[in-house]
């Protein structure tokens, strides 16, 4: 649907860009005006957040208008101030609120004379069932507010439950109309602005323009018009975006922009201006045809030429002959030379319950990204005996809305199905960032019954802002007994087709095969679960790393000590590193590293034998020593700090003394757990290769 609709206003842009009357309209998509409202689009009752004012609905059986609503904010339409609205169930906000008669539900070509002089039109919606809502919202700072109409869930068309909202911008007195969310059919709406009953502004395809934005309940793939009051200029070019990264390699960096195309004649030029401090470079790019409301990706001919280790703050201009307002062309960003690039590591987020019925899904997604080498997965519970209660909390800041949600790095969120957190996370890990967690420890002491964790970050620069150490520990096989451990189950019955463990994973169990409560002890208890969060804060240990800076180079934490009765087993617990930007949220990068020490191992051998370990760091060949009382089946694994096999092998042997050998030349530097399993028990003990 959004590549169709998109599609069909590239055709409609000279119409839709010329002035009618006092007004004339561009089109922009994947945001919302300014960005101020990034609130997620549900009903109202049905994960609306707070904040949302209904004034219409639900189950609006006959079109109806609201109570008029006062305007918070200084405002003109057409160019005369107004100061109060009043909305229709069927999409229509009009400012002559002393009007009686309501829009039908059957939209017309605008200007119509069923539309009230001085109205704003998504004329063709029906707020007639049970999450069909009207609500209103004021977004941002005085001076710059935005007021928020919103129709949520609402009848379109053939379209089921649509999400549209109409925006008056204070400053600006600019109207916006957004296409927010849609499921599948064929939207039938007329939008626009009428200023009497002779002239309208109008998408031209009314009164069958169809839905754009997808089922997404973000504003990733939102899609809005901007109806500006006065006559379009012909030459005016705005400088979108500066697309450079945050974090840069070293040499020929290409410094390239965005622009858009706000007039009404086509751009056939360029002057793209930028400077780091040394002073303007300028280039000239010609040979354009960028059409109006059009934008145009542009590369300066002119490369920086980064250092390593050096810090930029870059300025860059765009303009062109004429430019009707010089106040859009400039922006400046700062970005950092890495002295290397780090490998990046993915941190996936899963929000889930045993209450939930659709949240198999969510664990059936973790368990298939297994697999996926750079992914580390953590489950967070909602609502049950495994809940963390700030985890829990925080994570709705991220990963917004319902149940099961899943999100990756707390930078993109969404299904976490299989595919989809697959999706997520081969969007992040190319991300370069600027650090990396490495040497974790995790070690428990039994005489004080605690774990302590410790680790390191290197810094492949000096990156200014706030960032933090946060430490989870998380578990698998969990399980317990009474009826809030049970898992409720939806996909009993296959309703929504299968629902099934990857073959290898908690023995391939089906819950699409499985009743409507499934005991966890059916499918080997609960994975990744979050068991504690360090500090009891999302955002990581506070003063853990440099405030305002972090200079380039290696940075150590050691966490406070963490109680070894947060898990139920310890050989089946992990602890998860991760380095966080507490400004905004992001996991930068992490590590996991299983926890050692004490007497811990599956099954530990009492006195059945001794392995012995040397050299010990080692750079090459590792010789292992060990005596068995009786003669049994033995298998020797090596495994790195994330718990994948680097090497196996396995033989019958007799009682007595036993050797063997391996070659790390061509291990990476770290720590690896070479283990014994004897007769299905283990011994471990802890390996650093350093080269």
């Amino acid at each position: 649907m959004k590549a169709t609709r998109l599609s069909l206003l590239a055709g409609l842009t000279l119409l839709g860009n010329l002035a009618f009357g006092q007004y004339y309209y561009l089109t922009d998509s994947g945001n919302t005006p300014g960005g101020l409202n990034q609130d997620p689009a549900y009903p109202a009752g049905g994960g609306q957040v707070a904040g949302w004012n209904s004034i219409l609905g639900p189950s609006v059986g006959t079109p109806t208008w609201s109570a008029d609503q006062t305007i918070p904010f200084t405002f003109e339409f057409n160019g005369t101030p107004v100061t109060s609205y009043k909305v229709s169930s069927t999409g229509v906000l009009t400012f002559s609120t002393g009007a009686t008669a309501v829009p039908g539900s059957t939209p017309s070509a605008l200007p119509s004379a069923s539309i009230p002089d001085n109205s704003v039109c998504v004329w063709g919606l029906e707020a007639t069932g049970s999450n069909d809502n009207v609500s209103t919202k004021t977004f941002g700072s005085a001076g710059s507010q935005q007021e928020w109409i919103h129709f949520s869930s609402c009848t379109n068309g053939s379209i089921s439950w649509s999400y549209w909202s109409i925006v008056l911008e204070e400053g600006t007195n600019d109207i916006y109309i957004v296409d927010q969310r849609n499921t599948s059919g064929t939207g039938a709406l007329s939008v626009g602005i009428q200023i009497d009953g002779t002239t309208a502004i109008s998408d031209p395809a009314s009164p069958s323009v169809d839905a754009t934005a997808g089922t997404d309940f973000t504003s990733a793939d939102d899609f809005y018009y901007r109806f500006i009051y006065g006559s379009q200029p012909q030459n005016e070019v705005e400088l979108m975006s500066f697309d450079i990264l945050s974090y840069i390699g070293t040499g020929g960096i290409d410094i390239m922009g965005t622009v858009k195309n706000l007039g009404s004649d086509p751009i056939t030029a360029l002057s793209v201006t930028w400077d780091d401090g040394s002073g303007p470079n300028q280039d000239n790019i010609t040979g354009l045809n960028i059409q109006p409301n059009q934008t145009y990706q542009f590369t300066s001919p002119t490369q920086l030429n980064s250092v390593a280790g050096s810090s930029y703050t870059i300025d860059l201009n765009a303009t062109i002959t004429g430019d009707a307002d010089l106040t859009n062309n400039d922006i400046q960003v700062s970005t950092v030379a890495l002295t290397q690039i780090p490998t990046k590591y993915v941190v996936g987020e899963e929000k889930t319950g045993t209450w939930c019925g659709w949240c198999p899904r969510g664990a059936v997604g973790l368990a298939n990204m297994e697999s996926v080498s750079e992914f580390i997965g953590i489950a967070i519970h909602n609502g049950d005996p495994m809940t963390i209660a700030a985890y829990d909390s925080g994570i709705n800041t991220y990963i917004p809305g319902g149940y099961p949600g899943g999100g990756v790095d707390r930078v993109l969120e969404g299904n976490p199905s299989a595919s989809n957190f697959l999706y997520m996370h081969n969007e992040r890990v190319g991300a370069t960032v600027p650090c990396d967690v490495k040497n974790l420890s995790a070690v428990y002491d039994p005489a004080a019954g605690n774990i302590t964790v410790s680790g390191e970050s290197e810094w492949y620069g000096s990156v200014s802002g706030n960032y933090r150490f946060s430490c989870v520990i998380v578990e698998d096989d969990v399980m317990g007994t009474g009826s809030d451990w049970g898992q409720e189950n939806y996909y009993s019955g296959e309703p929504a087709g299968t629902m099934q463990f990857p073959s290898g994973v908690n023995g391939g169990f089906d819950f699409s095969t499985a009743g409507s409560s499934v005991n966890p002890a059916d499918f080997g208890g609960y994975d990744h679960v979050a068991r504690y969060l360090s500090d009891d804060d999302i955002l990581g240990d506070a003063g853990s790393l440099p405030s305002g800076s972090v200079p380039l180079g290696v940075h150590s934490h050691t966490f406070d000590p963490i109680p070894a009765n947060v898990v139920n087993d310890l050989n089946k617990a992990h602890a998860v590193v991760m380095i966080v930007n507490a400004d905004n949220g992001e996991i930068l990068n992490a590590y996991k590293t299983a926890i050692t020490g004490g007497n811990i191992g599956i099954n530990e051998i009492e006195n059945a034998i001794e392995m012995k370990l040397y050299p010990n760091p080692a750079n090459d060949i590792v010789h292992v020593s060990f005596t068995l009382e009786n003669a049994s089946d033995v298998e020797i694994t090596l495994t790195d700090a994330m718990g994948n096999t680097v090497m196996n092998s396995s033989a019958s042997m007799n009682v007595g003394s036993q050797y063997a050998t391996f070659d790390a030349s061509a291990l990476a530097n770290g720590v690896y757990f070479v283990n014994i399993v004897v007769d299905g028990n283990v011994v471990t003990e802890r390996l650093s290769v350093t080269h």
